[in-house]
């Protein structure tokens, strides 16, 4: 079974406390590899700024759906696993929870349509983390918390109306609480382990 493992810094591994990547038996979809063993292909595919809905400026092209379709070229995927909507609520883009959405929506949809004569490959849909407004990501996240809980609603609900898995992490893997942003490594630990238990090692895919 290959798993494609599709987002932003939280997927790539960025730690709160230096920066830098984790290494790679810290990082949640290396974790998941591991727990599934052999017969399991997790393909990771993060990288920091990257965005639903803009090509951020000072960071180059980072438009999700652009880099997506290399992937689902270059692999036979049974499971593609969304990890996105954290840079979109950056204060420079001014966008609403339903723009977000929205956004998510057409990248679904994208999908859909890649696989419109083949079989679709599974997909899920993880929540955006909550994003603490501190430190160094104060200004850069400001009134971030205030659309948080619309955002992961709408998602949750376009998951529905798509026929799309979708898990709320929001409890299960938080940001660090002094830097906000990035998954502490008992976060990655336990994304890695619910994704593990209540969704692979239980059949769901």
């Amino acid at each position: 079974m290959n798993i494609l493992c599709f987002g932003d810094s939280n997927t790539y591994g960025i730690s709160p406390v230096d920066g830098k990547r984790f290494a790679a038996d810290e990082r949640w979809p290396s974790l998941l590899g591991i727990k599934l063993g052999a017969g399991y292909q997790v393909i990771e595919a993060g990288q920091p700024n990257r965005t639903l809905v803009n090509d951020p400026p000072f960071s180059g092209d980072k438009l999700g759906i652009k880099y997506l379709e290399p992937y689902l070229a270059a692999y036979h995927l049974d499971v593609i696993v969304i990890q996105l909507g954290t840079n979109d609520l950056k204060r420079r883009f001014a966008l609403s929870a339903a723009d977000i959405a929205k956004a998510l929506e057409i990248f679904i949809l994208d999908i859909k349509n890649y696989y419109l004569h083949r079989e679709l490959p599974k997909i899920m849909i993880l929540s955006p983390p909550a994003v603490y407004e501190v430190g160094a990501y104060q200004s850069i996240y400001a009134g971030a918390a205030a659309k948080f809980d619309e955002l992961v609603a709408a998602f949750s609900e376009l998951c529905q109306e798509q026929q799309t898995l979708f898990l709320d992490i929001t409890t299960i893997a938080t940001p660090c609480q002094h830097e906000g942003v990035h998954f502490t490594l008992e976060s990655h630990s336990n994304l890695a382990q619910e994704l593990y238990k209540n969704f692979f090692h239980s059949g769901r895919f």
